[in-house]
C-alpha cells in the first residue's frame, strides 16, 4: 500500500539538521540566518549557510527568530481613516510596501487615525517593529505622537521637516522636479503666458506643487513667461472656466493637477474657439497609474506619480532604521512621464 504523502509526515529540517550539513556551530547558523547588528559572520560562511538553508527547506520558527532578533517583523501602516480604504493611490502604496516587505519575510499591520490613538496602543505593546504613517493632508499631530514613541518611523506621500532623530524619515513624489519638466515642456512648444490649476490649501501634495511652479515661474519672468495659479472650484469648474474664457483670458500652456477639470476646460475652450495642440498645449498631473495620452482625442503630455515605487521605498528606508543601518531619510519619487 502506498503511502500518502503530506506535510504532516515530512520531516522538517532544524537548525542542528543545517549546522550539521554546513559544518559549523548552532550558534553560527543563528547568527547566519537572524544577523543583528553587533553580530559577526564570515560573508562566505553566512552565505554558505544561507544556500544550505534553502537547499533542506529550512522554515525558521517565529517565536525562535522572534527570541533571538527581539523583533515582531510587523510594521504598523497609519492610514488617515477608514475612508482611506477606498481611495485607489493609497492601495497602490501599500501593495508597494507588502510586495517589497513579503521578501523580507515582514507583515503589515493596518492602523488608522482615530481620537483616542488606538495606533499608539498597538506601538507600546511592541507589536510592531517601525510604523508607516501615510498622509496627504497637513497635520502634524498624529505624526508627532508616532515619533514621540521612538518607533522607527516614515512618512509617506507628506513632505516632512525631518527633526533631528536618526530613525525617521520621509518618502514622497518629486513635485518640484515634475514641475522643473512641465515648464521644460512647455518652453520647447514656445508657451510664454502659462497656467496651473491647482487647490494647493487642499493637501500637502498640491501645496509643494504650487511652491515649485512660482518659484519657478518668478525666475523666467525675465524670459517673458508669465505664469498664473488657477484655485479651481470643485463644485462649480464648468462655470469658472467658462468665465474665466468669456473675459478674454487665453494661455499658451496649461498645467492641470486632477483630470477631474481637464475635460471640463477642453469643452468650455472648444466653445470659445479654442484647440488643444493648436492655440494651448496641455500638462497634465494624476494619481491614475493607467491614464495614457492614447486615452484622450487631442493632444495631451500626462505624468503620473508612482506609489508602488513611493511604497517600495518607504519599506526600504523603514528597514534600514530597523537594522540600524545608514540610509537617506528622505526620498523624492520622480513622476513618470506617459509616453
Amino acid at each position: 500500500m502506498s503511502r500518502i504523502v503530506t506535510s504532516k509526515n515530512i520531516k522538517q529540517a532544524s537548525r542542528k539538521d543545517v549546522a550539521k550539513a554546513a559544518g559549523v556551530s548552532l550558534t553560527t547558523v543563528t547568527h547566519a540566518l537572524n544577523l543583528k547588528p553587533g553580530t559577526r559572520v564570515n560573508s562566505e560562511t553566512r552565505d554558505r549557510v544561507k544556500r544550505i538553508a534553502n537547499e533542506l527547506n529550512y522554515r525558521p520558527s517565529f517565536v525562535g527568530r522572534a527570541l533571538v532578533t527581539g523583533k515582531s517583523f510587523n510594521v504598523g501602516l497609519l492610514q488617515p481613516g477608514y475612508e482611506a480604504m477606498f481611495r485607489n493611490f493609497y492601495q497602490h502604496m501599500a501593495y508597494g510596501l507588502v510586495e517589497s516587505m513579503g521578501k523580507d519575510d515582514y507583515n503589515l499591520l493596518l492602523v488608522f487615525r482615530d481620537e483616542q490613538k488606538n495606533y499608539l496602543r498597538t506601538i507600546s505593546q511592541g507589536r510592531v517593529d517601525g510604523m508607516i504613517v501615510l498622509q496627504s493632508d497637513f497635520g502634524d499631530s498624529h505624526i508627532e505622537n508616532v515619533i514621540e514613541t521612538n518607533v522607527p518611523t516614515v512618512v509617506l506621500n507628506r513632505t516632512l521637516n525631518l527633526p533631528e532623530n536618526e530613525i525617521v524619515g520621509c518618502v514622497s513624489s518629486d513635485h518640484a522636479l515634475l514641475i522643473e519638466e512641465a515648464f521644460k515642456d512647455f518652453h520647447r512648444k514656445g508657451c510664454k503666458n502659462i497656467a496651473a490649476f491647482n487647490d494647493q490649501r487642499s493637501c500637502d501634495p498640491n501645496f509643494r506643487l504650487f511652491e515649485a511652479f512660482t518659484c519657478i515661474s518668478e525666475g523666467l519672468i525675465k524670459d517673458g513667461v508669465t505664469a498664473t495659479t488657477v484655485v479651481p472650484s470643485k463644485e462649480r469648474f464648468a462655470d469658472q472656466i467658462n468665465n474665466l474664457f468669456e473675459s478674454g483670458q487665453r494661455w499658451d500652456g496649461i498645467y492641470i493637477d486632477g483630470e477631474e477639470f481637464l475635460l471640463p476646460l477642453i469643452k468650455s475652450a472648444i466653445k470659445f474657439g479654442l484647440k488643444p495642440g493648436r492655440d494651448f498645449e496641455i500638462i497634465l498631473s494624476s494619481v491614475e497609474k493607467d491614464l495614457k495620452p492614447a486615452d484622450f482625442d487631442f493632444p495631451i503630455t500626462i505624468y503620473l506619480q508612482q506609489p508602488e515605487v513611493m511604497g517600495a521605498e518607504a519599506w526600504k528606508m523603514l528597514k534600514a532604521f530597523i537594522n540600524q543601518e545608514k540610509t537617506a531619510r528622505f526620498v523624492k519619487v520622480p513622476y513618470k512621464k506617459v509616453v
